[in-house]
């Protein structure tokens, strides 16, 4: 385990987000797309920053570590917690799907209706060729909306960042990144309260 340099959220990377001419949806247009089939399921995309972006296709290490996480934070509770996985969210300008969030149960309370932003307790994405997407627009994404605690399974690097301590405002980021590989045990923080850990190296194929 050890403290790294958070990565600067304004950083350009090479995406969509920085081309000259973009057409921006907002979130009520995005979810009339979906309603009226102009968006189906096919469509692997998300709405973020009012952008609507393609979702990378998964492949194995991908999957396995979805799977193995999913299956790990359900172990850490007792009830009272719902784990989602790939499930869209509604934020204020923005529609993201991450791999996995936490939220406070019972699942029904999202049977009608996408958790917001202020249901979510933990989100994670695990990333290769999406990495410094994951480092700069969705970090922007989730620490504008104050997600308190935010990771990366980072395949590529074989490390777990983990994000905490998220600042809004104009320039949106997480102040604390802490890094897990293999050997390291890494902390699940609900609430500020630490209810269990999960075993790194089970994350890695």
């Amino acid at each position: 385990m050890m403290q790294a340099e958070v990565p600067n959220p304004m950083t350009p990377v090479p995406t969509l987000e920085h081309a000259d001419t973009l057409h921006r949806f907002s979130v009520k247009l995005y979810d009339r797309m979906i309603r009226d089939g102009t968006l189906t399921d096919e469509d692997r995309v998300e709405l973020l920053e009012g952008v609507v972006y393609d979702k990378m296709p998964h492949n194995a290490p991908h999957d396995h570590a979805v799977s193995q996480l999913q299956l790990a934070l359900i172990l850490q509770f007792r009830g009272g917690y719902v784990v989602r996985t790939q499930s869209s969210v509604t934020f204020p300008s923005s529609v993201p799907e991450p791999d996995i969030a936490v939220l406070p149960g019972p699942a029904e309370l999202y049977a009608r209706v996408r958790p917001t932003a202020a249901d979510l307790l933990l989100v994670v994405e695990v990333s290769d060729a999406t990495l410094s997407r994951d480092r700069g627009l969705k970090q922007r994404v989730y620490a504008r909306s104050k997600v308190p605690v935010y990771w990366i399974v980072n395949l590529t690097d074989g490390v777990v960042e983990v994000y905490t301590d998220p600042r809004g405002g104009r320039t949106p980021a997480y102040r604390t990144r802490t890094d897990y590989r293999p050997g390291d045990s890494i902390p699940v923080v609900i609430g500020k309260k630490t209810v269990g850990t999960v075993p790194a190296f089970e994350l890695f194929p």
